[in-house]
């Protein structure tokens, strides 16, 4: 490998490095184990094989579902303009979003979801985060090598941050429904002991770990299709998108770090606030406690 190869792997994987150790130094309640965190980096980065390769089948079968509505020429295939951005919307979003934030969740659900590790508001951000970083890594040294120094620029200010924005819905979504499992568990527990109702909803967090999944995926395929509008209206939308992306991602992990607690106490605070008169039996209980506990 020459001299210019390595630099271009260096600036290629520069951006990942530094977001990674950014973000490392918000987890402030509790630090996740090194293992853990390079786990998911390497995971999120050996994911890129199977989503390009599910990726170019799915083109293949979008293609074909395309193909009636234009005309095919030396194969290629023409499309009318509004058939073909039809067209790009369901490559991008399908063909793309789906499948690469798909297998990021895959890896985040299945390595963390029972993890010791994962016990407190931050955690899911965190490793949302490294899995997609690990993945945006590698995607990035490929497109590097391949064009060079301006699309390592470009994509250090684009691409790299944007797959930690889709991170950071997926993660902030995760953890929430983490949160919202552990408070039902809580509330069964609180039937059975006859301190709340039985027939009371528990708390569901089916909705967080869908727009968890649903979110990124739908982020993900705006940010590629205006990628790919040819106009200046396109480039505003893209340019307005990329704004909003550093707005609300650098906004999201600086909240959910300086309110990170951990999983019991905000358990806890669910549970009183959904059922007041919680705090006020356990104030009772410590009452008529103390004076027993000061007699002996």
């Amino acid at each position: 490998m020459e001299w210019n190869e390595i630099l271009l792997v260096c600036a290629a994987l520069l951006p990942a490095i530094a977001l990674c150790i950014y973000v490392y130094k918000k987890d402030r309640v509790e630090k996740e184990p090194i293992g853990l965190l390079m786990g998911l980096l390497v995971l999120g980065a050996l994911s890129c094989y199977p989503a390009g390769e599910l990726e170019s089948v799915a083109f293949d079968w979008i293609r074909e579902i395309f193909k009636p509505f234009g005309q095919e020429s030396e194969g290629v295939l023409y499309l009318s303009d509004t058939t073909y951005k039809i067209y790009n919307a369901v490559k991008y979003v399908f063909g793309v979003a789906l499948i690469e934030e798909g297998i990021k969740f895959l890896i985040l659900f299945t390595v963390t979801k029972d993890n010791k590790n994962f016990n407190s508001l931050f955690d899911g951000l965190i490793y949302a985060i490294f899995v997609s970083l690990g993945f945006a890594a590698l995607e990035n040294v490929f497109y590097v090598l391949r064009y060079g120094w301006q699309t390592a620029i470009a994509r250090a200010i684009y691409s790299v941050p944007g797959h930690m924005f889709f991170s950071v819905l997926m993660g902030y979504g995760y953890s929430m429904w983490h949160m919202y499992k552990l408070a039902a568990r809580q509330e069964k527990e609180l039937k059975k002991l006859a301190l709340i109702p039985h027939n009371v909803k528990e708390y569901s967090g089916t909705a967080s770990i869908v727009w968890a999944l649903v979110l990124p995926i739908a982020a993900h395929g705006l940010y590629d299709y205006c990628c790919t509008i040819e106009s200046v209206v396109g480039d505003v939308v893209l340019y307005l998108l990329m704004l909003f992306i550093y707005f609300h991602c650098f906004s999201r992990i600086h909240k959910m770090s300086r309110n990170d607690m951990k999983d019991s106490t905000f358990v806890g605070a669910l549970i009183v606030k959904k059922y007041p008169y919680l705090l006020d039996l356990f104030t009772k209980k410590q009452d008529v406690e103390q004076p027993a506990a000061t007699e002996e």
